[in-house]
């Protein structure tokens, strides 16, 4: 039954997420998400509640929006904002499909935009790659690792509290860097991705009680606060209109590399396992850790400048 009330468990805590997402935290939707799709009184409402959370008052009115609409009707006006405001609500069905074909379109508008657009989806796959790789195969390898130390698998699943707890350090310290001037969110990102590529290849070449903790502790660390600050960096750099495409996009990449990786990775695992073969565990530490350090090459040449910093 021990499986069995572990997936219990955690069942019960996603589900208890879930109510208090749905239920008990009723989140508002983005103001410049419902400009664009012409929902202006709901954005205006957002608007006012944001203020009343506040204790501060609200002069946007939905007749503000409307006199602003009826300064920029035009028809070029209406194709650059991807069809925002009553125009978007009155489109037909093409109409629509042809302006969510416009979002992708303006993921390559211009040569910065496509350079921001092909680095942000490398960095998603060497990330999504290099980690899942990793949380797929380092229980194991740190299993048969600390049994050639003659470490009980209690002792295992033990470090691995101390393995993962420091994550939670990785992310606020990650968070911390962004108001570094001279660090920032790129540098952070690349120093983050290369400690955590080069922990994993030190693990490959040692094997004692202190490194089998240290190095895996290092790993998470660094991995939770490369993640922290590009899940947060992304929907940021691009322009509001494309946000959402550019993100998901990313994320797709970095889920379908996540789901073919393991795959890989079990290529270099000979039939008997990592028993018959222990040169195969250095392989799989190599390929992880090799393509982490990806995400070194691609963030540091990342654009300084943030695309869409100045978009609505």
């Amino acid at each position: 039954m021990g499986w069995r009330y572990l997936m219990f468990t955690l069942g019960a805590i996603t589900l208890g997420v879930f109510f208090l997402r749905f239920v008990l935290f009723r989140f508002k939707e983005s103001p410049k998400f419902l400009v664009y799709r012409g929902r202006d009184e709901k954005a205006v409402g957002v608007l006012q509640y944001i203020a009343k959370f506040n204790g501060m008052p609200s002069n946007i009115t939905l007749d503000a929006f409307e006199a602003l609409t009826n300064e920029h009707n035009s028809l070029q006006s209406g194709t650059d904002l991807l069809g925002t405001g009553a125009k978007q609500l009155h489109s037909t069905f093409a109409e629509k499909v042809k302006i969510e074909l416009v979002r992708y379109k303006m993921l390559f508008d211009g040569w910065q935009m496509t350079r921001l657009t092909v680095l942000v989806w490398l960095t998603y796959i060497c990330d999504f790659w290099g980690f899942t790789v990793a949380g797929t195969f380092l229980p194991t390898i740190l299993a048969l690792k600390n049994g050639a130390l003659n470490l009980s698998l209690t002792f295992t699943y033990r470090t691995y509290v101390y393995i993962f707890l420091p994550g939670i350090v990785g992310v606020v310290l990650g968070t911390m860097m962004y108001a570094i001037p001279a660090i920032g969110r790129k540098w952070t990102m690349v120093i983050s991705s290369g400690l955590m590529g080069a922990s994993i290849f030190i693990f490959s070449a040692v094997n004692n009680e202190a490194s089998n903790i240290g190095l895996n502790i290092m790993e998470y660390f660094f991995q939770s606060m490369f993640n922290a600050v590009l899940y947060g960096w992304t929907p940021e750099v691009f322009p509001a209109p494309i946000r959402g495409t550019a993100c998901g996009v990313a994320s797709f990449w970095g889920r379908l590399f996540g789901i073919v990786s393991p795959i890989i990775a079990q290529s270099l695992v000979p039939v008997e396992g990592f028993h018959g073969s222990p040169q195969a565990i250095n392989s799989v530490l190599y390929l992880a850790g090799g393509v982490t350090l990806g995400c070194v090459i691609w963030t540091a040449l990342l654009p300084n400048s943030r695309v869409g910093a100045q978009s609505m």
